[in-house]
């Protein structure tokens, strides 16, 4: 018997790459994202100025209430 040599699906494989290799370059340089990134700790910022605006009035109620005692005790 005699038999040919020969390599099989080499045609397709071929044909494969040659549809692979243009999508894969197309797909690796993609488009530019327009929007800026989610700003990750935004939440945690507002969450801290609320915090130091209750500070500073709850230190301003404070001071009124010394004066207020001051006040009345002389």
């Amino acid at each position: 018997m005699i038999r040919k040599l020969t390599v099989p699906g080499t045609l397709s494989q071929l044909l494969a790459a040659a549809l692979w290799i243009p999508c894969l370059l197309l797909h690796g340089c993609g488009r530019s994202n327009p929007e800026p990134p989610p700003d990750l700790l935004k939440t945690q910022r507002e969450a801290l100025e609320k915090t130091k605006t209750t500070e500073k009035v709850l230190q301003d109620a404070a001071q009124r209430r010394d004066a207020q005692l001051e006040s009345q005790q002389k």
